[in-house]
């Protein structure tokens, strides 16, 4: 089985559609939302779903991924944000390539809902199986056995899908899918697609150079309903 976990917080607008095509895919899977606080319609509408598994944490993404961990029944962990959409052989794919015995864990490529010619550049980039090219939203998935033995995600408030990766790339061979999630742009629409990238690679550099995350996130904006502390 594999165990999707969604972190949510105000994502009344995104997670319905999201959940309506996720409940629809083929395959032996669960869903487990994990709400950080949300004070919208949110988790009215994930209750409106039967087959949901629906936990209430404190707030940020890190503790909430670590939380739905716990409640999952699956060999397999896929952690999913609330805009991004799964390809329709999801399961299937993630099955077959994780059946690998060498094989800790992998992402999807990343396509966006937006034609914007640099952000067709950033989705060809997430082809690239490095940490410096792969986040959260491309939906990563991880073996649970691999996932518990490192003590999930660092509680962090940012970088957390960056960090873990250095600890899981040394334990055996993480995947780069060519397969394709579809995420919103919606926070490069908001904030302006060339300043949103410039600091997306900035606050990345820093990171790399020592920089906090508590101090790093100061500079994030956080001016949407996103998953993030």
């Amino acid at each position: 089985m594999i165990s999707i976990v969604i972190p949510v917080l105000n994502e009344e607008a995104q997670i319905k559609q999201t959940l309506d095509f996720t409940t629809q895919l083929s395959g032996n899977f669960e869903i487990i939302v994990v709400d950080g606080g949300s004070t919208d319609g949110t988790k009215s509408v994930v209750k409106s779903f039967s087959n949901i598994l629906l936990v209430n944490s404190q707030k940020g993404r890190a503790h909430q991924m670590n939380t739905g961990a716990k409640q999952a029944k699956g060999e397999i962990l896929l952690f999913l944000h609330a805009d991004t959409r799964l390809p329709e052989n999801a399961i299937e794919t993630i099955e077959k390539k994780m059946s690998q015995n060498n094989v800790v864990g992998g992402s999807f490529s990343l396509c966006f809902d937006s034609p914007h010619h640099l952000l067709r550049f950033y989705a060809k980039l997430s082809k690239i199986n490095h940490s410096l090219f792969t986040y959260g939203d491309h939906a990563i998935f991880i073996k649970k056995y691999f996932f518990e033995q490192i003590s999930g995600y660092k509680e962090i408030s940012i970088m957390e899908d960056v960090e873990i990766q250095s600890r899981l790339r040394k334990r055996g061979k993480f995947i780069k899918l060519s397969e394709t999630v579809l995420t919103s742009a919606r926070r490069f629409k908001e904030n302006g697609t060339t300043k949103q990238l410039v600091l997306d690679v900035l606050i990345l550099v820093l990171y790399h150079l020592g920089v906090s995350p508590k101090n790093l996130k100061k500079w994030y904006p956080d001016n949407k309903p996103k998953t993030e502390a």
